[in-house]
């Protein structure tokens, strides 16, 4: 029993010694912690390009995996090779290219991942000529921005000064109207918000179209065209485009706007409206004799 009892005795002392280095566990050094960190990154970074192609980059994984490099330094984007190196740019036409440079504001070489996509979108978005912007990471080293411009579209006249709206009647800031005289111009308080659709429909006669200098909306309901030669249409509020086709009918067919007319009146239907200079009117009243 004695013996036993000694061999159970000893075999325990064994056993907890046994246990004491089992769970003792060597310190992680911080440098093995940083080669983890970077090889589970990595590797998560690596299974997403693989499973989706680069469009995963805009997925929730990419910024988790950005996460756990931060947890010991952007300076891992180098060591794993995210870095910027291209910035490519898609739709720029009217944009300045160093307006565009100062709000992307990001030099090749920075981590890819520690660029913040929603604060580049919002600078890009607010220049003038962008209408909204796409900013999306395509690793490893691509940042590529897609634009959408405003297409300019009229000069809208108020209280005597003229400003640049585009094609949603949304004004243009920051912009020199001389520079846009070749458009027409729109007047009213509501005009801009329906001058696109108008101008459309105008489109539909475009010999006529390329006369227009200017287009009134009057009342809230109805608008008028100056030409070039200062002739004021006057269309009606029902079927405007019906009317107009039958004034470019009616200028093919017996050229009217190249007579000593001031405006005509297309307001009623099946009506043709004709008025002419005070001089020209004089001379119908009085034409003289032959001699």
């Amino acid at each position: 029993m004695r013996l036993l009892s000694a061999v159970k005795s000893k075999t325990g002392k064994k056993s907890t010694a046994t246990r004491r280095r089992q769970t003792r566990r060597p310190r992680m050094s911080a440098r093995r912690m940083r080669q983890v960190l970077i090889g589970t990154g990595f590797a998560t970074l690596t299974a997403i390009v693989a499973a989706s192609g680069w469009h995963a980059a805009r997925t929730g994984a990419v910024d988790e995996a950005a996460r756990m490099i931060d947890m010991v330094g952007t300076d891992i984007s180098n060591e794993l090779g995210l870095v910027v190196s291209d910035i490519l740019v898609e739709g720029r036409y009217r944009t300045e290219r160093s307006a565009l440079v100062a709000a992307i504001a990001t030099d090749r070489g920075a981590p890819i991942l520690g660029i913040d996509l929603e604060a580049l979108k919002s600078r890009i978005d607010a220049l003038p000529w962008v209408r909204t912007a796409a900013v999306e990471r395509r690793l490893p080293d691509t940042l590529f921005v897609k634009l959408e411009e405003r297409t300019p579209l009229a000069l809208w006249q108020r209280d005597g000064d003229l400003s640049l709206i585009d094609d949603r009647g949304v004004e243009v800031p920051g912009q020199n109207p001389r520079r846009f005289a070749d458009l027409p111009i729109v007047v009213g308080a509501d005009a801009p918000a329906r001058a696109h659709e108008f101008l459309n429909l105008l489109s539909g006669e475009p010999d006529l179209k390329l006369r227009v200098r200017a287009v009134t909306w009057i009342g809230e309901r109805r608008w008028n065209v100056r030409l070039d030669t200062g002739v004021d249409i006057e269309l009606p509020e029902h079927a405007p485009g019906k009317a107009w086709s039958h004034l470019a009918k009616l200028q093919r067919d017996h050229q009217v706007l190249d007579r000593d007319v001031i405006a005509i009146d297309l307001r009623l239907p099946n009506q043709l409206v004709v008025r002419v200079a005070p001089n020209v009117t004089g001379r119908l009243r009085n034409p003289g004799k032959d001699t």
